[in-house]
C-alpha cells in the first residue's frame, strides 16, 4: 500500500530528529508460546518420480508431499537433512516408499518420529483460499525499497520464530510482500542486464527461506511483486517499455518455485497505479499468468485490479479474471481502507449504524461479483492506523472496524490478510514477541 513507504519514511525521518509522532498507548499482550519440538529434520525433497519440495512442519513432525496424478505415491525416496548431530536410526518400512494406501516413518537418533506422506489431490482455489482464511502480512520487511531488508523496520529483518508466533497467535496464513527490482543501486535485486532482468541469487534464496519458514510452520504463504514502481507507476516510462522486463521476473520466481507444494501461492503485483491503465493490468495479468503456467500448471495465483487494487475497482466492469473452465486456479484480490480518511489518516469515529451498514453493502457487493465470475475473493490488505502524522487514531473505533471487517467478511466467504508493517499499522512486535490485545484475538479468529 502507497502508506508503506510513507510510514517507512517518515519513522526514518523521526529517527533522526523530525517532529516525533504523538504518543499512542497500545496494550501488547506477550504470545502464548506454542514452540515445536527440536527440529530433528529441517528439509525434505524429492528427486523422482518428479522433483517436489517437502512440507517438513515442525510442530506436528509430518512430511508432507504434494505430486501430480500423473507421478503416482509409489517408490518415493525423500532426501532428507537432518540438525546437526541428528541422524535417522529407521525408516518404517524401508525406502522406497508406496504411500498410495498409507504413511511411512522416520525414526531419529534424538528420539523424535516424522510421518511423512504424501497425495496427488491438486487443491482447487476454494480450498486454498479456506487455507488463507484469517492472515497477516509480513509488511515492510522483503519489500522495503530502496534499501534492504530491515531499512524501513529499524534493522529488524523477518526470524523463523515470527511464523512460530503468527501461528500461536491463530493465523492461518502469511502474505509476504517481495519487492524484487525497485532499487536502483548497484546491487539491485533485479538487474538490467540487456533486459534479461536476472534476479540476485542471494536475493532468491532469502525470499526462499523466509517463504520456507512459513510452509514449514504449517502456513499457507502468498508472495509477490510488491513496490515494482518501474511498471505499477509508470513514472517517465510505459507500460509497454516495461512487459519485458516483469516477464522475465515472473519468469525466474515461477521456475524457481514450481516444485514447491500448493500452500505456497503467486501474487502477480500489488497495487497497480499511476499511469497504469485498466487494459494495462487486464494485458498483465493475463500475460504473467501465462508464464506462470508454463512451470506451474495448477498454482493458485492471485489477480488484483487497477488503483491500489481498490474494492471499486474489483467491482466495476473493468478487470477481468478468467472463467474457471480456463483457469480453476486463480483468486481475486482487493484491498480494504475504507473509508480511508479514518482508516489511513486518523480523521474521527468510526462504527455508526451508517458505517457498518456501508461497510456490508461493499464487502457483499465484493463477494457477489467473485460469485458470479466462479472465483474466491481474498482481501490481501486491510487495516486501520493507530496514528497519522501528528492525529491519534480513536481507539475505540479503530477496534470496532476490525471487528467488523472481519466478520462481514467472513460471513461472505473472504479470506484476508490483515496490514501490518511494524509501524503505524504494526499488530504483532516483531522484537518483544507479543501482539495488539484489542484486534489480534478479533482478525485472527481465536
Amino acid at each position: 500500500m502507497l502508506v508503506v513507504l510513507f510510514a517507512g519514511v517518515f519513522a526514518a525521518c523521526s529517527s533522526t530528529g523530525g517532529s516525533p509522532q504523538p504518543k499512542v498507548t497500545l496494550h501488547y499482550q506477550p504470545v502464548a508460546a506454542v514452540a515445536p519440538a527440536a527440529q530433528g529434520i529441517t528439509s525434505a525433497s524429492l528427486t523422482s518420480p518428479v522433483p517436489a519440495r517437502g512440507i517438513v512442519n515442525r510442530f506436528d513432525h509430518t512430511i508432507w508431499f504434494y505430486l501430480p496424478a500423473s507421478a503416482g505415491l509409489t517408490n518415493l525416496t525423500p532426501v532428507i537433512v537432518t540438525a546437526p548431530g541428528v541422524s535417522v536410526t529407521s525408516t518404517v518400512p524401508p525406502t522406497p516408499f508406496d504411500l498410495s494406501s498409507g504413511s511411512a516413518t522416520y525414526h531419529l537418533s534424538d528420539g523424535s518420529t516424522y510421518t511423512v506422506q504424501a497425495t496427488n489431490i491438486v487443491p482447487s482455489a476454494a480450498t486454498v483460499n479456506q487455507g488463507l482464511g484469517n492472515g497477516i502480512n509480513l509488511g515492510n520487511d522483503l519489500d522495503a525499497w530502496p534499501g534492504e531488508e530491515g531499512s524501513w523496520t529499524s534493522k529488524v529483518i523477518a526470524q523463523q520464530y515470527f511464523f512460530d508466533d503468527y501461528r500461536a497467535m491463530g493465523f492461518d496464513s502469511v502474505r509476504i510482500p517481495v519487492t524484487w527490482g525497485a532499487s536502483t543501486a548497484p546491487a539491485d535485486r533485479l538487474s538490467r542486464d540487456g533486459g534479461k532482468s536476472a534476479v540476485n541469487p542471494a536475493f532468491m534464496s532469502r525470499v526462499d527461506t523466509v517463504a520456507g519458514w512459513g510452509l514449514d510452520a504449517g502456513l499457507t504463504i502468498v508472495i509477490n511483486a510488491h513496490h515494482e514502481d518501474w511498471i505499477r507507476t509508470l513514472t517517465g516510462s510505459s507500460y509497454q517499455a516495461q512487459k519485458a522486463r516483469f516477464v522475465a521476473l515472473w519468469t525466474q520466481i515461477a521456475e524457481h518455485f514450481k516444485t514447491w507444494p500448493p500452500q505456497l501461492v503467486f501474487e502477480i503485483l500489488n497495487e497497480p497505479q499511476g499511469r497504469m491503465t485498466n487494459p494495462d493490468v487486464n494485458d498483465l495479468n493475463r500475460t504473467i499468468l501465462a508464464v506462470i503456467r508454463a512451470s506451474n500448471p495448477t498454482r493458485t495465483v492471485i489477480l488484483g485490479p487497477n488503483r491500489y487494487n481498490a474494492l471499486d475497482a474489483l467491482t466495476d466492469g473493468v478487470f477481468s479474471v478468467p472463467s474457471p473452465a480456463i483457469d480453476a486456479h486463480i483468486i481475486a484480490n482487493f484491498h480494504n481502507y475504507n473509508p480511508w480518511t479514518f482508516a489511513g489518516q486518523s480523521n474521527g469515529t468510526w462504527g455508526s449504524d451508517g458505517d457498518v451498514s456501508r461497510m456490508k453493502s461493499d464487502l457483499r457487493k465484493a463477494a457477489q461479483w467473485a460469485k458470479s465470475r466462479g472465483v474466491p475473493l481474498y482481501m490481501g490488505e486491510y487495516g486501520v492506523t493507530f496514528v497519522y502524522t501528528h492525529k491519534k487514531t480513536d481507539l475505540t473505533s479503530r477496534a470496532t472496524w476490525y471487528k467488523q471487517v472481519h466478520q462481514i467478511a467472513s460471513e461472505n466467504g473472504i479470506s484476508m490478510a490483515a496490514w501490518d508493517d511494524y509501524g503505524d499499522f504494526k499488530l504483532y512486535d516483531r522484537v518483544n514477541r507479543s501482539y495488539d490485545s484489542s484486534v489480534v484475538p478479533i482478525i485472527a479468529g481465536k
